[in-house]
């Protein structure tokens, strides 16, 4: 039998090991989450280009933005391809230039910008962050060595030194 003790008995920082488990489990699925909303808005920028607004057929409007939120409208690419959908963050008239992919535009391209370097930062830290406590965490459920035993007559330091009594006086 070993004197080390076995890593689930060993007393954890944050809690019970479950309890960091499922710490674990939110940070990779808010990672996931992340992951795919800035692929999706990488995805537009890497494959964008810029367009020449043709026809604007409707424009709608929401509750909380007075200026219409996106328009109707169909583009024209300088290789001759058309596109139609809607046009993000308008106002747009027609012979505007716009960043637009076969089925989707923006204005321009700083909201796809926006929505990949600012979020992507945060998956970048999160990322780094997960890994740090993952490696923590493997740390501290090692066992231990044992420590070095002493040398034989001198005393073990978990061994408690004689103590001496005073002479009746």
């Amino acid at each position: 039998m070993s004197d080390h003790p076995r890593p689930s008995a060993v007393r954890h920082p944050w809690g019970p090991p479950h309890r960091m488990l499922a710490a674990f489990a939110l940070l990779l699925a808010l990672i996931g989450a992340i992951t795919v909303w800035v692929g999706r808005s990488a995805h537009r920028l890497a494959t964008g280009k810029t367009a020449t607004v043709r026809t604007i057929e409707r424009c709608a409007t929401d509750v909380v933005r007075r200026p219409a939120a996106h328009c109707g409208s169909e583009w024209v690419f300088p290789d001759g391809r058309t596109g139609h959908g809607k046009v993000s963050d308008p106002p747009v008239v027609v012979g505007d230039k716009i960043f637009a992919g076969k089925d989707w535009a923006y204005t321009s391209s700083s909201p796809l910008h926006r929505s990949v370097w600012l979020p992507g930062s945060v998956l970048c830290l999160l990322t780094l962050g997960t890994v740090a406590l993952a490696i923590s965490y493997r740390i501290d459920t090692r066992p231990q060595p044992p420590g070095p035993t002493p040398p034989s007559g001198q005393p073990s330091p978990t061994t408690p030194l004689p103590t001496t009594t005073p002479p009746p006086a």
